[in-house]
């Protein structure tokens, strides 16, 4: 577990990171064998480029407005809001507004 989350105590995963003009903020909250667990921050107009999903993932958006495409078609989310992605699933993430998202991600040895 990451030393900036504190056991027994409760935080909000959208201030784990916080934003920067023109960039990407990421934070591992758990990494392990199994699972990753990251906090994202997209800058409006920063993004991911189309890569595959190294294991099922799982993506939490905590604040602002992005669009996920994923296998050819784009899907607007925003915070509250939740996507699925498959193995191998190919995926992009662009930020509409400042964005900031967290991902479960299962990796398998």
């Amino acid at each position: 577990m990451n030393e900036a989350i504190k056991a027994g105590e409760v935080f909000r995963l959208a201030e784990l990171v916080p934003y920067q003009d023109g960039k990407i903020v990421n934070m591992d909250v758990v990494h392990n064998d199994q699972m990753k667990f990251v906090v994202m921050a997209f800058d409006e107009g920063t993004g991911l480029s189309e890569h595959a999903a190294p294991g099922e993932a799982l993506i939490f958006a905590l604040d602002g407005e992005g669009v996920i495409g994923y296998e050819g078609k784009d899907h607007p989310i925003k915070a509250g809001e939740n996507f699925h992605f498959a193995k191998a699933g190919i995926h992009s993430v662009q930020a509409v507004k400042r964005f900031k998202m967290a991902l479960l991600l299962t990796l398998e040895s």
